[in-house]
């Protein structure tokens, strides 16, 4: 009877940089921690990013308005400040309109 052949190893078909523990996970971890409905990442340029996830999407209006899916930074503490600065945008409109979370005025602060 034929057998395949014995596969390889895990280690052997993960690449090189796939194998080391991510130096910042932790700190990636705990970002989408305190923000619900953010996820990060740090791009190989040493860049910080987040992105609101499908959680609670924006709408044309407000991307129009200048509200931003993704936020970038060069560090940790910059990155925390965007995704708050986009948070403090999303709890500071006015009264919700037809029964939306959303409201009518989505104007940055200046």
């Amino acid at each position: 009877m034929d057998v395949p052949p014995p596969s390889e190893t895990a280690e052997a078909v993960t690449p090189e940089y796939a194998q080391t523990e991510d130096p910042f996970r932790a700190l990636i971890e705990g970002i989408e921690l305190q923000f619900p409905g953010w996820g990060a990442w740090r791009s190989d340029t040493d860049r910080w990013w987040a992105f609101r996830t499908a959680a609670n999407p924006l709408t044309i209006e407000e991307l129009r308005a200048g509200r931003r899916l993704i936020v970038q930074a060069d560090t940790v503490d910059e990155l925390r400040a965007a995704i708050r600065a986009e948070i403090e945008l999303d709890t500071s409109d006015s009264a919700p309109v037809g029964g939306s979370s959303r409201a009518k005025s989505h104007e940055r602060p200046r």
